[in-house]
């Protein structure tokens, strides 16, 4: 079995098991030691379950990213997408859905695994930004969010140096890892 058919049949097996399925058990629940009700960070493309899993078990920071999201009411589905306008990752879209926020990442999968397990902690650590502020409730909000505390990175898209360091923290500790 070559690595890309392995990573390919892993990939498709966390998506499987990303797929929004509770995974607390009733046992678990009684003891007071329940895992979360819902997986907080989804993807249903094998390729990016697998850099999620990756970037998980050999980045620190990316780690730091999940638990914090798994601490919000943030639901992030990650998909592989074109952003358009020359970036290789976006977050595109947050809504509200009952208690929760739905947030939607897009990343270029056309690229080497460290380079993109760093720009999914880059936009994790956007998810994050908007996530700690209650009232970005809509793509809107979320707009004129970064237009109050990003800066414009190119034409039509904000940055914030958080990410940038999320995103090169993450790649140069996976990168370090495979030595």
């Amino acid at each position: 079995m070559t690595r890309t058919t392995r990573n390919v049949m892993v990939g498709m097996a966390i998506a499987i098991g990303t797929a929004g399925i509770p995974r607390a058990e009733a046992a678990d629940r009684e003891l007071g030691t329940a895992a979360p009700d819902l997986l907080r960070i989804r993807t249903h493309t094998p390729v990016v379950a697998t850099l999620i899993q990756e970037a998980t078990e050999r980045s620190a920071t990316f780690r730091a990213l999940v638990e914090t999201i798994d601490a919000s009411d943030g639901i992030v589905y990650v998909s592989d997408g074109d952003c358009g306008h020359g970036v290789r990752a976006c977050l595109v879209e947050v809504f509200a859905a009952g208690p929760n926020r739905i947030l939607r990442v897009k990343v270029d999968i056309r690229r080497v695994s460290w380079d993109l397990m760093g720009s999914i902690g880059h936009e994790l650590r956007h998810v994050i930004e908007v996530l700690g502020e209650p009232t970005v409730t809509s793509s809107a909000a979320m707009y004129f969010f970064y237009e109050r505390t990003g800066r414009h990175g190119t034409k039509s898209s904000f940055e914030t140096e958080a990410a940038v360091e999320a995103g090169n923290a993450v790649r140069s500790e996976v990168r370090r890892s495979a030595l």
